[in-house]
């Protein structure tokens, strides 16, 4: 029997975390995380921690992290 619980963050729904063979397998049901579908984590708690990192990222403009400041 498989066990399952949602992943979500700050109310968003991001997908679902099932166990499978000792690990919990995520299953991306938002196009902002797809890129865990399929990945193992050791509790849903990492597995959301994980998520949370990959939204926040997702919401970043892009090259915005590596854009160096002159001060002038």
């Amino acid at each position: 029997m498989h066990t399952s619980r949602p992943i979500e963050v700050q109310g968003r729904f991001l997908g679902v975390a099932v166990t499978q063979a000792a690990q919990w397998r995520f299953i991306a049901t938002d196009p902002a995380v797809e890129d865990l579908d399929g990945a193992s984590f050791p509790s849903p708690a990492e597995a959301q921690r994980v998520a949370s990192l990959v939204l926040q990222r997702s919401r970043q403009p892009a090259g915005a992290a590596w854009r160096p400041v002159i001060v002038r």
